[in-house]
């Protein structure tokens, strides 16, 4: 009886998956019909056709699948790890209101045609 399955990846590491019922996987596997009956109809006629050429390219093709999600979850990290070393922020940039404050005075930057002029508006307050 097996209780965990190791994959040999490419890179060389050895990963273990631990099974949670061995015995029902092992009474499972033991006759093929068991794997081809949940793709047929009560007549025994393939009802999905899909499902079955999908689990039946995934279990020739374990390693080859595994190693690709290997290298995926690699990338993703590698592309993380760039992304926060450059300092790359998805946030947009807040930008000034343009207000200052000098000694209590309240000033303002505006932007118009002609930037020689200076304009200044006051509030008087009674």
């Amino acid at each position: 009886m097996i209780s965990k399955v190791s994959i040999l990846m490419l890179v060389k590491k050895k990963f273990r998956y631990n099974i949670k019922n061995p015995k029902q996987i092992a009474e499972q596997q033991s006759d093929i019909t068991n794997f081809v009956k949940t793709f047929l109809n009560n007549k025994g006629e393939m009802s999905d056709a899909k499902g079955y050429h999908k689990a039946l390219y995934a279990a020739r093709n374990a390693d080859t699948i595994a190693q690709h999600f290997y290298e995926q979850g690699k990338a993703d990290a590698v592309k993380d790890v760039m992304a926060k070393s450059k300092n790359i922020s998805n946030e947009p940039r807040q930008t000034a209101s343009g207000d200052v404050f000098i000694g209590g005075l309240k000033v303002k930057a505006v932007s118009g045609l002609d930037s020689s002029k200076l304009k200044i508006k006051t509030k008087k307050f009674n």
